[in-house]
């Protein structure tokens, strides 16, 4: 700023946002760091391996049939299914707060530093650090399609202005003209 001032063939204004330190520190913890530790811990909530030993609950016990004899059960399809299905939602979210992570990170690090080292970080740098972050938001539905079918299905119905090959078919064979309703923040189709 000070060259600025005292350059005179510089001609060109400039509105540069500088922070101080307790300001640089607070909206760096409230806008990512806390959100980053909470997503880390609701993250390690899904993947805490279960502690203590597993007991059969009292009403489902089969009878015995005796010593030699134990009882063999096929895997129960629906947990199975059900198993899938979360770890791949649980994948999902890893990659997507993974994505969020790298691509903010080095934003909020620069910020939080930048006033201790007496705002020497380029301008330049500060800008592809904020870009980075911008290419995030940019990169989330991309995200999304590519890691969920259903999303994946939407998303080119909107892109391609509701092309008919992107739907599913229906069970009559037909296509149904729908349309969509909110109940109670759900989402309803209506044929």
């Amino acid at each position: 700023i000070q060259q600025r001032q005292f350059n005179k063939a510089s001609n060109s204004t400039y509105c540069i946002f500088m922070v101080n330190k307790p300001y640089a520190i607070t909206c760096s913890v409230v806008a990512f760091y806390i959100p980053f530790l909470l997503m880390v811990l609701a993250y390690h909530r899904i993947y805490e391996p279960r502690q203590g030993p597993q007991e059969p609950r009292q009403g489902l016990q089969e009878p015995r049939q005796g010593p030699q004899e134990p009882r063999q059960h096929p895997p129960d399809q629906h947990s199975s299914h059900r198993m899938k299905t979360e770890t791949k939602a649980a994948k999902t979210l890893c990659i997507i707060m993974g994505c969020f992570c790298l691509c903010w990170a080095p934003f909020f690090v620069t910020n939080i530093v930048d006033p201790f080292i007496n705002y020497t970080v380029p301008g330049k740098l500060w800008t592809a650090f904020l870009w980075l972050g911008y290419i995030n938001s940019g990169l989330n539905p991309f995200l999304y399609a590519f890691l969920n079918k259903a999303f994946r299905r939407a998303f080119l119905i909107i892109l391609c202005c509701g092309d008919e090959r992107y739907r599913r078919p229906s069970i009559l064979g037909q296509t149904v003209p729908c349309s969509t309703t909110t109940i109670n923040g759900s989402t309803h189709v209506l044929r």
